[in-house]
């Protein structure tokens, strides 16, 4: 008859390693493994851009209670170093309030903004060479921004036409247009502009990306869907349409560079004494790129001709050149 066999003490330091080396590997694999699963098969989304809070209360504080009456302070006039640069007097911009709706005071900087738009002209706005500016810095420094001219890109989500108030300076309507800006955050900013380009489609859900140069106005109070909040306004004359696609925000060369697509124009297009086509033709390639069209518009036909005369020498992408001599 055998022996009954003592039963096994796992609290024995024999037993609690051999149970350590048994299972603890096992455990460390199988967290490796489950790691590598949920990195390929369930990635997490990307950080996006910290928002902004651009609710009304936490802009302009709490606001009048009960009845509680609110005293506007006077205007503080502004510093601005060149009045020839602002859109309006600076008088009239010193009335203007932000984180507020449209109010009668800022009427007068508003059509003296219109005003100036339609002297300058959209060529004009390119030649002065407009500060790039991001959501965050418009709606942070309102006031250093007021009637001075940026530039900005985005994607306009909404355009409806607007009736303008009466007025003597010849604004009957204007377009309000709700765009969400490049680069973050996910709020919008307001353009608002005297035409839309031809062909352009409006209405409450369209995709449209463009670029913005005009005045900055004013931070605009905006009833939305949760609460009152609060967006930068621009004035312009009218958006300017970019190339939708991944191919526009690489560049015509697919690299983000527009050295070699600029060169490989100038090699096959330059002709003698055709400097003027030459530098369409690199206008043309270059669509891509509009910091640098805009930056190419003022210059005359003496700077065509050295620009030419220079990046001709340039080594240019064989796709491009193939390109260009066939089109020739």
């Amino acid at each position: 008859m055998n022996a009954a066999r003592p039963a096994r003490n796992f609290l024995a330091p024999g037993e609690r390693r051999r149970l350590f080396w048994m299972l603890v590997p096992a455990g460390v694999a199988l967290i490796v493994v489950l790691g590598w699963v949920e990195r390929t098969w369930f990635p997490r989304p990307r950080g996006g851009q910290p928002q902004v809070d651009t609710r009304l209360e936490a802009v302009a504080g709490r606001g009048p209670q009960g009845d509680e009456v609110v005293i506007e302070r006077d205007p503080v006039p502004l510093e601005h170093p060149a009045m020839a640069a602002l859109s309006a007097s600076l008088d009239s911009l010193a009335k203007v309030r932000d984180a507020t709706v449209f109010r009668d005071a800022d009427n007068d900087a508003w059509f003296q903004t219109w005003t100036t738009l339609r002297d300058v002209g959209l060529d004009g706005l390119r030649r002065a060479r407009p500060q790039q500016v991001g959501f965050r810095e418009l709606f942070g420094q309102p006031r250093s921004f007021r009637g001075r001219l940026v530039r900005m890109q985005g994607t306009l989500h909404r355009a409806e036409q607007l009736t303008a108030p009466r007025n003597d300076y010849g604004v009957e309507s204007y377009w309000q247009c709700w765009m969400e800006p490049a680069g973050g955050p996910a709020s919008p900013v307001v353009v608002q502009c005297l035409a839309l380009p031809a062909g352009m489609p409006s209405g409450m859900d369209i995709e449209e990306p463009v670029e913005i140069l005009g005045y900055f106005f004013k931070n605009y109070a905006y009833n939305a869907a949760d609460a009152i909040r609060v967006a930068p306004l621009i004035m312009t004359l009218e958006p300017i349409r970019l190339p939708s696609g991944p191919a526009a925000s690489r560049g015509p060369s697919g690299t983000g560079d527009l050295l070699p697509a600029v060169a490989a124009a100038a090699r096959v297009a330059t002709k003698p004494g055709s400097s003027l086509e030459s530098f369409l033709a690199i206008k043309q390639i270059a669509v891509g790129d509009r910091a640098a069209v805009d930056a190419a518009a003022p210059w005359g036909e003496d700077q065509e001709r050295v620009l030419v005369r220079v990046i001709s020498r340039l080594a240019a992408p064989a796709p491009l050149l193939a390109r260009w001599r066939d089109d020739a």
